[in-house]
């Protein structure tokens, strides 16, 4: 009787290299929506002022609830392999971060940070829901959410 052992190497992408496609794919779907979104603002006909900045509101964040609808197809696109935990997990990390960046007030200062936000919490979530990532790696995501969302209540 002989006993065979497979000894196969692990194809499937480091948690680096997911966290990195769901910051691309999280860029991409971003960008893509809040063009869409400025595009639209600015074919109302609003130059500036306060008379368009509740359609500009909505429309902004209807964009930005595109954006993350969308996230798993982009997900599956970018080979992140399981797709809709990612896509799940990712807003609930960004309204941490989100929290943080208005306590902060990063979005008068620096546009960006918006942008950096929703980066690290779709990066954030490939960590959390990677069942290879270490948990020393899943602990410090929480921490920075937590600590994120605890900049509101100080």
């Amino acid at each position: 009787m002989s006993f065979m052992t497979s000894i196969e190497p692990d194809t499937s992408p480091s948690t680096a290299a997911r966290a990195a496609r769901t910051s691309l794919a999280a860029l991409l779907a971003t960008a893509v929506w809040l063009g869409i979104a400025f595009g639209l603002v600015r074919g109302q006909g609003c130059e500036g002022g306060m008379e368009c900045l509740g359609d500009a509101l909505l429309i902004i964040f209807g964009c930005l609830l595109a954006a993350a609808v969308t996230m798993w197809p982009l997900l599956v696109l970018f080979r992140v392999r399981p797709a809709w935990p990612v896509a799940l997990v990712g807003p609930v990390v960004f309204v941490c971060f989100a929290v943080a960046v208005i306590h902060l007030e990063m979005a008068a200062d620096w546009p960006g940070g918006w942008v950096l936000a929703i980066l690290l919490a779709y990066a954030g979530a490939a960590v959390l829901v990677d069942r290879r990532a270490n948990r020393g790696a899943k602990l410090v995501v929480l921490l920075i959410a937590a600590a994120a969302l605890a900049t509101r209540l100080r």
